[in-house]
């Protein structure tokens, strides 16, 4: 399961943004999805070497990534991008990678991320396991989430993604990803 979910991020980096027609706002939803195919997908079954991968990465503070690990032990790093400002998360105690973004259009990044975990590459299924919308009073705020399964494993990918149109929000965009039971 490890290579092909491997393989399916691949599949996913190399060919999403190259199908897609980017405009100046699809721009950091492209940027956020690439980020996140490239990090939380690839290195899913190998958080060590996301971490090696992102040692030359500036890691933030552990007073400033406490806020982006909500009490979880584990690293943050600031991902370099000419499209926004990112901030990738690797939990220590458990399978979970989660990319923030501080700004993203809500509407252009569903949509991407809703096209990708969707349709899975081969041998994967998916299935949507979560589809709301809550209308705040600063904004909408949506979460999407995709479990995709294989028939070979019990333990099976979680892939979630959750945008605000609110602009006083922490972070527009988050998107993870985990290994479920």
């Amino acid at each position: 399961m490890h290579k092909h979910l491997r393989n399916a991020a691949i599949t996913l980096g190399g060919t999403l943004l190259s199908s897609i027609a980017i405009a100046a706002p699809e721009q950091q939803a492209a940027a956020f999805m690439d980020i996140y195919s490239s990090h939380c997908l690839k290195y899913l079954h190998d958080f060590d070497g996301l971490r090696k991968h992102l040692s030359t990465t500036p890691q933030l503070p552990a007073e400033k990534a406490a806020m982006f690990l909500q009490g979880a032990k584990g690293n943050a790093w600031v991902v370099p991008s000419q499209h926004g400002q990112f901030v990738l998360v690797v939990h220590q105690d458990k399978n979970l990678c989660a990319l923030y973004a501080k700004t993203v259009p809500a509407d252009a990044t569903k949509a991407l991320f809703e096209k990708a975990m969707s349709k899975p590459p081969a041998p994967f299924a998916s299935e949507r396991k979560r589809n709301t919308a809550d209308k705040g009073p600063d904004g909408v705020k949506s979460t999407v989430a995709y479990e995709w399964s294989n028939g070979q494993s019990p333990r099976k990918p979680l892939f979630a993604l959750t945008v605000t149109t609110s602009k006083s929000s922490v972070a527009q965009g988050v998107a993870t990803a985990a290994i479920g039971h």
